[in-house]
């Protein structure tokens, strides 16, 4: 038994995951650090870092309030009832399964809010498992344009309930509206959860890839105009560790007709040649003459801290009608992509 036990904690050590099914109620630790398996573009890193202690305005079971386990990854895996929120393509934080309608009709057209606007945010939840389920509670979130997502730095929008049957899917209205403020003009990023009521805590790094529960939607839409596209992006490190991480960009690729649907894109193709330009700089850009920055920055954090990003693009007004530019911008720390932000660039 003793052996049996040392090749568990081998395997755990490895880095090899494990999933077994255990009713939701228990927890289930498997493997974490760089030999995560890499989704897409990669997994978010969460070895090493640790989650946020419960603060007092938190409820308790909320996301992000877990204690963290060093060296082991948490998982929710159940026998009966598997809440899914699909992750995105090309990369996970794309998510078509959530949306946004804007303005004070909840069942108008999908599409991106501006700032000052209040918009409805809708989540589609499926339901894999072999039972049916009641109560599963649906949390929705909005952050500042963040490539690695942490929900100590999350704000809530609004919780739902919905009762799903085994094999079902449903589409969940947050009935709260989010109010889209001013900071950063509205391009903010969302994040859902859905978790049954005995479910545990997760832990504070918004980690899609580890939990199906959980969904993001980093996918902002921008209007090519003369002037450039200017964006400030934070960078989180978890409390009590430092992060050393570098933030670059891709330019290219397409999104599913889904994704582009609720973008109100829908029909539009994708130009593969790159047309804009992207740049990064630790201060403000303010005048056009002096670039757009570098290529890819290199960032320190100190723990518990936030740093911004200074993101430019320039260029776009030549795109058709019908077309968009896909641009991918990528966190990694030790060339593992740790989250990331699109954009979807057409012309005005």
């Amino acid at each position: 038994m003793s052996n049996d036990r040392d090749r568990d904690q081998d395997a755990v050590t490895a880095g090899d995951s494990q999933r077994i099914s255990l009713s939701r109620r228990d927890l289930i630790r498997i493997s974490g650090g760089t030999a995560l398996a890499v989704v897409a573009l990669g997994a978010i890193g969460v070895s090493g870092q640790e989650s946020a202690p419960a603060s007092g305005d938190q409820l308790a079971g909320a996301a992000g309030t877990a204690p963290y386990v060093p060296g082991a990854r948490l998982r929710l895996v159940s026998n009966s009832a598997d809440l899914l929120i699909q992750d995105g393509s090309p990369n996970w934080w794309l998510s078509p399964d959530i949306w946004a309608v804007p303005g004070t009709d909840p069942s108008g057209a999908p599409g991106t809010p501006a700032a000052g606007d209040f918009a409805y945010v809708w989540a589609r939840v499926h339901n894999t498992g072999k039972d049916d389920v009641a109560g599963v509670q649906v949390r929705f979130y909005w952050g500042n344009p963040s490539v690695q997502m942490l929900y100590s730095t999350l704000n809530p929008i609004g919780t739902a309930q919905a009762d799903i049957a085994a094999g079902d899917t449903q589409e969940v209205l947050c009935l709260v509206p989010w109010h889209v403020v001013t900071v950063n003009n509205g391009h903010e990023c969302l994040v859902v959860v859905a978790t049954l009521p005995a479910d545990p805590p997760l832990p504070d790094v918004v980690d899609p890839v580890g939990y199906p529960n959980v969904a993001q939607r980093n996918l902002t839409l921008i209007d090519a105009e003369k002037s450039d596209f200017h964006l400030t992006l934070t960078v989180s490190a978890p409390p009590r560790q430092d992060k050393t991480v570098t933030i670059s960009s891709q330019v290219g690729g397409r999104l599913p007709d889904g994704t582009l649907a609720t973008l109100g894109l829908k029909g539009r193709r994708a130009n593969p040649k790159p047309i804009v330009q992207v740049g990064f700089s630790p201060k403000p850009i303010t005048d056009p003459n002096q670039g757009v920055g570098d290529p890819q920055l290199e960032i320190s954090v100190p723990a518990g801290r936030s740093v911004p990003v200074y993101l430019t693009v320039r260029g776009g007004t030549t795109l058709a009608a019908d077309e968009y530019q896909l641009v991918e911008v990528l966190e990694r720390q030790d060339q593992q992509v740790l989250g990331g932000i699109s954009f979807t660039v057409v012309a005005s």
